[in-house]
């Protein structure tokens, strides 16, 4: 898979990159890395790639030829890839998205923008789509161009050294992850919960499947409430017996996910 990216700041985009298991792959081949800087298609001594909007509003936009020929330069790597403006307008990204892309592997070319914003013929001329990351505004695209690189890689072959991994995130199933816990088994008079340590897998998948419930009710209703309630209770029917009603963390559990599902049934 081949991942462009248009930026003024290649500084922030290329070091970034080179870390960590996205960097390994890199290096390994699995992707490939392209950053164009749109300067290089200025004319002037000063290299200005921004102008005042019409209207009068404030700010400065980033002026749409340099950026269409940053995208056009790119497209001679990668003529049949996807382009993307980062920007608060556009759709929101999801883990869906990020595996839906990553199992397409269409190349990505994603456009880094600056100021307050481009010239809006540039994105109806160059552009596929926009994209936001979430309802807040950074001041540009570099670091949610970053966020979706890495979202969508660690779903393609090669780049996870355990692809399992991916498949136990938070979103994969609608749900967050399961709280999770390493040595020591006491820390600060809080212990691990016992089902994790007995070395039963079926007690394990139970508390995991709660400990996840209880995430998403508590921190994310919005996706509680996607959840189908009906598959939700027969997956309940399945790991209720096998929960352990002396432990703690499982009684204040089945607090919760009990007055979920009774909520649901008004």
């Amino acid at each position: 898979m081949k991942i462009g990216v248009v930026t003024l700041f290649p500084e922030l985009i290329e070091p970034s990159l080179k870390a960590g298991v996205v960097g390994a792959a890199l290096k390994a081949g699995s992707w490939e890395l392209t950053v164009v800087n749109p300067r290089q298609f200025t004319h002037d001594v000063h290299k200005t790639v921004d102008d005042r909007p019409f209207g009068g509003r404030d700010g400065m936009l980033m002026i749409s030829e340099p950026l269409a020929q940053s995208v056009e330069l790119a497209k001679t790597k990668m003529p049949g890839a996807r382009v993307v403006h980062l920007s608060p307008r556009g759709r929101l990204f999801t883990d869906r998205i990020a595996r839906e892309w990553a199992a397409e592997g269409r190349d990505l070319i994603l456009v880094s923008s600056r100021y307050a914003g481009v010239d809006e013929r540039f994105i109806e001329e160059c552009c596929d789509e926009e994209l936001s990351i979430g309802d807040f505004v950074v001041s540009g695209g570099e670091w949610p161009a970053l966020m979706v690189i890495d979202a969508v890689l660690r779903h393609r072959p090669g780049v996870l050294g355990n692809s399992a991994s991916a498949e136990v995130d938070s979103f994969a199933d609608g749900r967050l992850e399961s709280a999770q816990y390493t040595r020591p088994r006491e820390w600060r008079g809080r212990t691990v919960p016992g089902a994790l340590v007995g070395g039963d897998p079926k007690k394990i998948i139970a508390f995991e499947w709660l400990s996840s419930m209880v995430a998403t009710i508590e921190r994310r209703p919005d996706l509680a409430a996607q959840l189908d309630r009906a598959s939700t209770r027969e997956e309940w029917k399945a790991q209720n017996k096998w929960l352990d009603r002396e432990d703690p963390a499982v009684v204040r559990g089945l607090s919760v996910f009990e007055a979920w599902l009774k909520a649901g049934a008004r």
